[in-house]
């Protein structure tokens, strides 16, 4: 592992490595602050880049953009109260407010300050759990991984959708798409209607391009707004109308709340690793918990620096989190991480054992991405601030036909067929209808990269282990978590229902004729110190 860690960092080190670290960090900053275009649609947009480049430059490229997404949605979340990235809601709260009262520049510190350093705490936690991989990852077979792939879309699937229902009908879409083109076991053409491009399925990239770049293009233009910013106007950036509007004053902020730093960072890595809790709700609830251990839990949304310090410190940590499950099983922590599966596939590396044998250099690479990314985001987030203010001004209107035009090359660039282009305008209409009835995208990109995950791994089951699997109990733990994801809100809506019928019961009950007492208080006769005296 330590040989690893020098190799990542030699190759890291690289000029080619360096250049596309820093070009990615740029492009996410610049990125980030449009409101709607998020780190997965960046991602997608990434993807035809990385064709043919060595593997440690071309995952440079993309987990410094991915990374590079986080502080300069903040910067949008703060100045108009429109978070460029959906992890950034949470620093609306008093982000905004403390711009309302005077003080952006020092609520930028902040927020500077917290995402460099939970970014650090993350990556550390990511270096102590890193030679465990592989032992995790010995500890699952056929069984676990198939328990697990279907834990993950019951997971996400509860992400941005309107109900449970809703989600996994997400989920079991992805699934059925995954199933075009030959069967891998018996080699049997499946769903391809006798159209030859379909015979090796959908290509993954024109996939995720149609549904979160395409889709989210058809969901700007039909709003018709004219700008993406919901605010009206910029803030002023520049210090000296209040005297604490201080970008170092912000900084000193974070070292004033040196545990809440790190409690919200471990907190985040720690839900980072779980797939599906980590992303948007890793920053909420390191929010409430903040709010939960304050002092002063009233000051929160009034502009009190640790309603930015918490969600902000969880931003990145959790991405250094969502790597652990990404690289040693193969399964996504959130849909960042499902789009690097696709860069995976791209760079022809097989998560899990083999890339924890073959390529563990470059799994310290990305580790190490991770950490200086959340540095130059940060940095070059507050150089760039007043440029990013405009930014968030943009027409959406105008970003449409650049990005539309982006994803049609990106397509046929990856797989050279017209069809694929096809298939991800199809892709693009299904998930603005998908947004638009209120089912989750990222349910069903995580189904579509899933796919074959659980059908290899139903029939190594079903051949070999049968019902034996359920004596696993790693796969019995999995299987129980599944079930009560899915049966826990029926269980409690129940339970709800059935406690109001009880009291109305209760209180209809006849009185026994006998009973001298009355069983209804109310219905006692009371006497007053007044009728006494």
């Amino acid at each position: 592992m330590f040989n690893g860690l020098i190799s990542g960092f030699s190759g890291l080190l690289s000029p080619s490595a360096l250049a596309l670290l820093l070009v990615g960090t740029l492009i996410g900053t610049l990125v980030g602050a449009i409101p709607g275009l998020g780190g997965a649609v960046l991602l997608t947009l990434l993807l035809p880049f990385i064709y043919g480049m060595p593997i440690v430059p071309a995952l440079a490229l993309l987990l410094a953009a991915h990374t590079g997404i986080y502080f300069s949605g903040s910067v949008t979340a703060i100045l108009f109260n429109t978070p460029g990235a959906p992890e950034s809601a949470a620093t609306t709260f008093d982000g905004y407010a403390m711009t309302r009262a005077g003080q952006p520049a020092r609520a930028l510190g902040i927020s500077a300050a917290a995402t460099t350093i939970g970014g650090w705490i993350g990556v550390a936690l990511l270096f102590v759990l890193i030679p465990f991989m592989s032992k995790l990852a010995t500890l699952f077979h056929a069984s676990e991984y198939l328990a697990l792939a279907v834990l993950a879309i019951v997971l996400i699937g509860q992400m941005r959708a309107a109900s449970a229902t809703k989600g996994l009908l997400s989920g079991a879409i992805g699934l059925m798409t995954s199933f075009v083109g030959y069967d891998p076991i018996t080699g049997v053409q499946r769903y391809t209607g006798g159209y030859q491009s379909l015979y090796n399925g959908f290509n993954i990239t024109a996939a995720a391009l149609g549904l979160f770049a395409l889709s989210e293009m058809f969901r700007i233009y039909a709003t018709g707004h004219d700008s993406l910013s919901a605010s009206g106007g910029a803030a002023s950036i520049r210090e000296g109308d209040h005297p604490d509007n201080k970008v170092l004053t912000g900084v000193r902020d974070v070292l004033h709340y040196p545990w809440l730093t790190i409690r919200s960072a471990v907190l985040g890595t720690v839900l980072g690793i779980i797939p599906g809790i980590g992303g948007i709700a890793a920053n909420f609830i390191s929010y409430g918990q903040a709010m939960k251990i304050s002092k002063h839990p009233e000051r929160f949304g009034q502009g009190t620096p640790e309603g930015i310090i918490a969600p902000e410190s969880s931003s990145i940590s959790k991405e250094a989190g969502n790597l652990l499950p990404t690289v040693a099983l193969g399964v996504p922590g959130g849909v960042g991480m499902a789009v690097l599966l696709s860069g995976f596939t791209i760079l022809g590396i097989v998560p899990g054992p083999a890339m924890l044998k073959d390529h563990v250099d470059a799994v310290w690479a990305m580790a190490l991405v991770i950490g200086v990314g959340s540095l130059l985001s940060s940095l070059t987030g507050l150089g760039l601030a007043p440029l990013l203010a405009r930014l968030a001004k943009v027409p959406g209107r105008m970003l449409v036909p650049f990005v539309v035009a982006l994803g049609f090359l990106g397509v046929y660039a990856a797989s050279d067929e017209l069809a694929q282009v096809t298939v991800m305008v199809a892709f693009g209409v299904a998930g603005y209808l998908m947004t638009r009835f209120g089912y989750s995208l990222p349910a069903a990109m995580i189904g579509f990269i899933l796919g074959k995950v659980v059908e290899n791994n139903l029939y190594l089951v079903s051949q070999l282990q049968g019902w034996g699997a359920l004596r696993r109990p790693i796969t019995d733990v999995m299987v129980a978590i599944t079930v009560m994801s899915l049966f826990g809100p029926l269980l409690k809506r129940g339970v709800r229902l059935i406690a109001p019928r009880r009291q109305a019961v209760a209180l209809t009950a006849p009185v026994p004729a006998d009973t001298e007492e009355p069983l209804d208080d109310r219905a006692t006769p009371t006497t007053t110190a007044g009728e006494q005296r």
